[in-house]
């Protein structure tokens, strides 16, 4: 039935200026310019949350690498060959599909954010939380249109990126956050990735063979996806507790000062993602360099950054941060 209504889609509905539409909406789920927003709310104008609009991230990323290295669904097309992924100009759009198909990382992510946004400005802003619940379900749509998910799949991913938004809210805002709480939290946190690690290298993967005896799907490069939903919950976990503990900073400061982080804290993070990345894969195989770029990007975003502007603000610029 799924598969039925992705051709339907396919037949029916999917053409050339659609495509190009839907392929620019589906790509907002993992574009680093939204998640600079959110680093720029974490950083400028509300920490707790941004925080909790990230936790709801890192969270939704390795519950998603969990729940898809453990069913191993292949793609649609891999399942029924007469499901053709949509083409915008020599594009395809298999190229936004990697890993296996349920459930969907795109509408789980763009939920953990977009969700966690809505949530929080309800009370204020009914207006544009509506706004960011009808994004979700315009890129859960744009994953079925383009034929690299079933409608199982972003269902699930829905569902999924709620509960995440969910559990982050518990994690964000309880009551009890004493630093031995923290400390069993942060140590909770590194066992489950561990654990995950150990899992996603030694489970058993399904290995379906062509007429030529060559696997349809290698596991090696679904494993790639997982490893970069460990590497966002490490990072994020370690950030939180050393932004936490050892860098405490505060989002009470002068406009213009703002401004300068917002900018200053993107272009780093671009650069520390994509240079300290390449250097990763030059040193180690692809899922393990992944998982350490992701770490380290969410290690940078969450603390080490913070800590950066604190100094520079009190020492070189003596901005008046208004403890």
């Amino acid at each position: 039935m799924d598969l039925q209504y992705l051709l339907y889609l396919q037949e029916n509905i999917r053409n050339e200026t659609l495509n190009s539409f839907m392929m620019e909406i589906s790509n907002i789920a993992i574009s680093f310019w939204l998640l600079a927003v959110f680093m720029c709310v974490y950083w400028c104008v509300n920490k707790k949350t941004g925080l909790f609009i990230l936790a709801s991230y890192s969270i939704s990323s390795i519950v998603n690498a969990i729940v898809k290295l453990s069913f191993c669904i292949y793609r649609p097309w891999v399942r029924d060959p007469n499901i053709v992924p949509a083409t915008i100009g020599n594009i395809n759009a298999k190229k936004t599909a990697s890993g296996y198909s349920f459930p969907s990382g795109h509408t789980q992510v763009i939920t953990s954010y977009f969700a966690s946004s809505a949530f929080i400005g309800w009370l204020k802003h009914k207006w544009i939380s509506v706004l960011f619940l009808l994004g979700i379900f315009i890129v859960a749509f744009s994953r079925n249109y383009l034929g690299v998910h079933t409608p199982q799949d972003v269902i699930v991913g829905f569902l999924l990126g709620s509960l995440s938004v969910y559990w982050a809210y518990l994690f964000v805002y309880r009551t009890n956050q004493d630093k031995k709480s923290d400390i069993k939290l942060f140590i909770w946190a590194l066992i489950i990735g561990i654990v995950a690690i150990l899992y996603f290298l030694f489970k058993n993967y399904p290995i379906t063979l062509d007429e030529k005896g060559n696997p349809i799907v290698d596991p090696r490069n679904m494993m790639k996806d997982g490893f970069l939903g460990i590497g966002i919950w490490l990072g994020f976990n370690f950030g939180w507790f050393i932004e936490k503990y050892a860098v405490n900073f505060s989002t009470k400061c002068s406009l213009v000062t703002k401004i300068i982080r917002a900018i200053a804290g993107v272009a780093t993070v671009y650069f520390v993602y994509y240079k300290l990345g390449s250097w990763y894969y030059s040193l180690m195989p692809n899922y393990y360099a992944r998982m350490c770029q992701w770490t380290s990007m969410m290690v940078y975003i969450l603390a080490i950054y913070p800590l950066i502007f604190k100094f520079v603000e009190k020492f070189i610029i003596k901005a008046d941060t208004k403890e």
